[in-house]
C-alpha cells in the first residue's frame, strides 16, 4: 500500500513538474542592437519598418517569444541613427500607442540604469495585461512588451531584465558623475 502511494505520488510530482520545466528562461543578447533581456526561450527576430509620428520610416526589429501559459513577449528596437533630432519624443510617441491599446491603469516615468524610461500598464480588450517599457538611448528606443493572460502574475520581471549594453558589450549603468560599467 505505501508502495503504491510513493509511487502515485511520485507519478503526480513529474507530471505537474512537466510544464513547469518545459521552457527555460534565459538570457538573451544582441551586441548589435546593444541590449540584453529574459526570454522564455530563443525569441523570434522579425525586421520591420518603424513609423514616427511625423512619418518618417525607421529600421526596427521585433524580438518576440511566447512562454508556456500563453504569455507574449517582445521587444522592439528602432533605430533613429538617420533622424536623431527625432529620438527626443521617441518615449513620448510609443507611450501614445500604447495607451490607446486598452485601459491605463499605471502611467509613469522611471529609471533603468539610470537612463529615464516610461512605463505603462494596459488592460487590453479581452482582459488581458500589458506592461510596456519605453528606453530612449543613444538613437535607439527600446520597446518593451509583456501581453499576460488576466489571471497570470505581472511580467514584471521580464521588464526589469532590460540591459543597455555599450561597444563592448557590457552593461550601462549611469552614476551621477559619469557611466558605471557593469561586469
Amino acid at each position: 500500500m505505501r508502495l503504491t502511494s510513493f509511487i502515485s505520488a511520485a507519478a503526480l510530482t513529474l507530471v505537474l513538474a512537466g510544464p513547469a520545466n518545459a521552457q527555460a528562461w534565459a538570457e538573451f543578447f544582441d551586441r548589435q542592437e546593444y541590449f540584453t533581456i529574459n526570454f522564455p526561450g530563443d525569441p523570434q527576430v522579425q525586421p520591420i519598418t518603424y513609423k514616427t509620428e511625423k512619418g518618417t520610416s525607421l529600421p526596427a526589429k521585433v524580438y518576440s517569444a511566447r512562454d508556456a501559459r500563453g504569455g507574449e513577449y517582445r521587444v522592439t528596437v528602432v533605430n533613429y541613427a538617420s533622424a536623431p533630432a527625432e529620438v527626443a519624443t521617441a518615449m513620448d510617441e510609443a507611450a501614445k500607442t500604447t495607451r490607446a491599446k486598452g485601459e491605463v491603469k499605471y502611467d509613469g516615468k522611471e529609471n533603468v540604469d539610470r537612463m529615464k524610461d516610461h512605463r505603462i500598464s494596459v488592460i487590453l480588450p479581452g482582459g488581458r495585461q500589458l506592461l510596456a517599457l519605453m528606453l530612449a538611448h543613444q538613437n535607439r528606443l527600446y520597446i518593451v512588451e509583456a501581453d499576460v493572460a488576466p489571471n497570470a502574475p505581472p511580467p514584471a520581471q521580464f521588464q526589469a531584465s532590460l540591459q543597455v549594453l555599450d561597444e563592448d558589450g557590457v552593461r550601462i549603468r549611469y552614476n551621477p558623475d559619469g557611466v558605471t560599467r557593469q561586469r
